[in-house]
């Protein structure tokens, strides 16, 4: 019982520090300086505080400290409410956090000959509460600004006041009801944010397209690429003023879509597998950036439907209809029906080739390497024309694949074409994927 307490009380502190940097330890402060006066109104209560409330700590309750802590938990509270700053906050505050977790394990664990390993064990979980809690927090406040616009983060930021300051004062009175409360709060939280299938369900899947995020991933892209990659781009000039437009191009990375969009000057809504999604983080900012999932392992009638509705709007669609990538850099025969949706809306199509993704971000890689970047665009097919020529599906389809393979073999300089056996498709990053294969819904 001499370490297990202070642990107890250590992880649940933690964890209200990760909702706020500075309000807990102003809370304790003011706990430790009123004490006395609250054990004369109320007879017991110092004993309790004073046998709770761990001597390490009493430096907070010092007039400078407190007086300091108080003029940056009112800042924080205030900043807290306005969408965007509590974004800045919690990019700042993290480290502040941390640190105060540090000393607070240090204050809160007791000398003796076991001291040390509490300690490290102390040190381990409470600065995983801390992170675990911020983090989660962020991820709440980033899904209520996609999905409220900002207008829903004061009253969130009010609730979570709330629960740091019933969490700060039950962490010194009781802290084993303190850490289970807060451990089910986080889980509900977690639930209601994510669901049961991460990106894929939840208040995370509802976040909607932003084109202010899609431009600052756009012009990011084309900057790191530019620079990193030393990319060059030829055909640009093909692009049309506006769309419908379907652009196709091969695909060899997980970052095709960012390259096609760092090289675009219209925006492209991507369509990406649906495994992308299952991470909460990258599904919230594929989402925010225009791409969108589909179920590759069946007919997808919402994303038929997404893609439907970009191409009404006059807006671009990306495909990358292989279906998944090819590690060679090659280009493999165009799924059955890749392209049917083009076809059926009568869009004209813009034919694409990467070079050089392959090396840059081959399967199992996290960091892009330096591989020298080469895209380029063709002629657009005029899917209407062809059409009116009688000429079917299929063979447009075959024709851009010529098309596709023809600009690869001229940045490279050798056939790009692959016609070996597909390998399955496990353990893939996050990739945009294929085309859309199945026939859209009657009167679209």
């Amino acid at each position: 019982m001499d370490y297990l307490l202070p642990v107890l009380t250590g992880i649940s502190l933690s964890a209200c520090t990760g909702f706020r940097a500075f309000l807990p330890p102003f809370l304790i402060g003011l706990v430790l300086r009123f004490s006395p006066a609250l054990g004369s109104v109320l007879p017991g209560a110092q004993f309790l505080l004073q046998a709770m409330v761990f001597p390490g700590l009493q430096f907070l309750a010092q007039t400078p400290v407190l007086v300091a802590l108080g003029v940056a938990t009112a800042v924080e509270f205030a900043g807290d409410k306005i969408p965007w700053v509590d974004h800045l906050l919690d990019l700042l505050s993290l480290p502040v956090k941390m640190l105060f977790t540090a000393v607070l394990t240090f204050s809160l664990i007791p000398s003796g000959d076991a001291a040390w390993f509490f300690l490290l064990v102390g040190l381990v979980l409470n600065e995983g509460a801390t992170v675990t809690t911020h983090t989660g927090k962020a991820a709440v406040r980033a899904a209520s600004t996609a999905t409220t616009g900002g207008a829903g983060n004061p009253v969130i930021g009010l609730i979570e006041d709330v629960m740091v300051t019933i969490g700060t004062i039950l962490s010194l009175v009781l802290p084993v009801l303190a850490v289970l409360i807060l451990g089910w709060a986080m889980y509900r939280s977690l639930r209601f944010l994510f669901g049961k299938r991460g990106g894929n369900a939840g208040k995370i899947a509802q976040a909607q397209p932003s084109y202010v995020y899609y431009w600052f991933a756009r012009w990011g892209s084309w900057l790191l690429f530019t620079l990193y990659n030393r990319m060059t781009v030829r055909g640009a000039e093909h692009f049309p003023a506006q769309g419908p437009l379907v652009v196709v191009s091969n695909h060899a990375s997980a970052l095709d879509g960012f390259v096609l969009g760092g090289c675009s000057p219209l925006p492209i809504h991507i369509m990406v597998k649906r495994e992308a999604f299952d991470n909460p983080i990258s599904g919230w900012f594929l989402r925010k950036t225009l791409a969108f999932p589909v179920d590759r392992s069946k007919a997808d009638p919402t994303a038929i439907k997404t893609s439907i509705r970009v191409l009404q709007e006059k807006r671009v669609l990306g495909l990358f209809p292989e279906g998944t990538r090819n590690p060679a850099g090659k280009v493999r025969p165009f799924k059955p029906g890749a392209i049917r949706l083009a076809v059926k809306q009568k869009v004209p199509i813009l034919p694409a080739f990467i070079d050089g993704n392959h090396l840059m971000s081959p399967p199992h890689t996290f960091l892009p390497r330096p591989a020298k970047l080469q895209v380029a665009f063709g002629p657009l097919i005029d899917v209407p024309a062809l059409l009116a020529q009688g000429k079917t599906e299929q063979q447009i389809q075959d024709f851009l694949y010529q098309e596709v393979t023809a600009l690869g073999q001229a940045l490279r300089g050798e056939d790009v074409r692959d016609f070996s056996a597909e390998p399955p498709d496990e353990g893939e990053s996050p990739a945009p994927a294929g085309g859309l294969s199945p026939t859209p819904p009657a009167g679209s």
